[in-house]
């Protein structure tokens, strides 16, 4: 195994010290888990002089009910989420996700704000958060904003963070609908997910009284579909009215032909994942198909 070298490991243990960092430090690149850095600078090589470790910070990790919502830190590993309770109840498509990330190891090393600011079209943690009405707290020294994490994400591996800028906090507000994710991979585990999808429905009796579509690994970013959503609002959900929505997502999305599957595959399990994803939030909610 080739080792990694010619950069210096910074190791602050305060959120001004880490944008201190890259703030003043030539080619200043944060990591955290490492999972996907370590690797991209393994095989193709990097250009950081720096590497700032931002394991040490608490502030950036965690996760807690504060009033009406969910707030997670960037640093809390797929392990800590998938162990969390909060999570469970609050996101559980979230925690579907994560239980199909990677492996044990990866689990205890990746994290959730690693794997957005990766910013990959096939991030598993992207469309449980998009359905679920995520923000990301995005910090520099000079300025702290909240976005709407759909913004988040400019292209493949792009996402708004300036080099001096952190993703410091996701929120997510406490609802009473459901949620589900669903993936398919070439295999099991281990593996980047060749489509991805997560549905988030509320239920007022029979009825769609709100519904989010996400899907990953569809388009250069992790999408919603609100095209496809429209459909279901104020409607009762029944099998030809998912099967109608699933379809509709078909011609919403623009994959791309790779290594791990065709455009075309692609398409055709957007509406197989649609479908999966509405019948199981659905059935989360307490709802009965018709």
């Amino acid at each position: 195994m080739r080792p990694l070298s010619g950069f210096d490991l910074i190791r602050p243990r305060t959120l001004v010290g880490a944008l201190e960092a890259l703030a003043t430090l030539e080619e200043a690149v944060p990591i955290a888990g490492g999972t996907d850095l370590i690797a991209l600078y393994r095989d193709v090589g990097g250009k950081a002089s720096h590497l700032v470790d931002l394991s040490q910070i608490p502030e950036l990790g965690g996760i807690v009910e504060e009033g009406n919502n969910v707030i997670i830190g960037p640093t809390t590993t797929h392990a800590q989420l998938l162990a969390s309770e909060v999570v469970a109840k609050r996101v559980p498509a979230l925690h579907d996700a994560v239980k199909v990330i990677g492996s044990v190891q990866v689990r205890n090393m990746a994290t959730v704000g690693g794997n957005l600011c990766n910013a990959s079209p096939a991030a598993d943690t992207a469309p449980p958060l998009l359905v679920h009405g995520a923000e990301a707290q995005v910090s520099s020294l000079e300025d702290t904003r909240w976005v709407p994490l759909v913004d988040f994400f400019k292209g493949p591996k792009m996402t708004i963070l300036e080099p001096d800028e952190l993703l410091t906090g996701l929120r997510v507000q406490v609802t009473a609908g459901c949620s589900s994710f669903q993936r398919l991979g070439r295999r099991r585990g281990f593996t980047l997910s060749v489509v991805n999808s997560a549905t988030y429905l509320e239920r007022y009796g029979d009825k769609v009284r709100e519904a989010r579509i996400a899907f990953g690994s569809v388009a250069p970013t992790p999408i919603r579909v609100p095209k496809a959503e429209v459909e279901l609002k104020g409607k009762a959900l029944t099998e030809s009215l998912i099967e109608k929505v699933a379809k509709e997502c078909t011609g919403l999305v623009s994959p791309i032909n790779d290594v791990r599957g065709t455009a075309e595959y692609r398409r055709d399990m957007t509406a197989v994942l649609a479908r999966r994803a509405l019948r199981e939030a659905w059935t989360r909610s307490g709802g009965v198909l018709k």
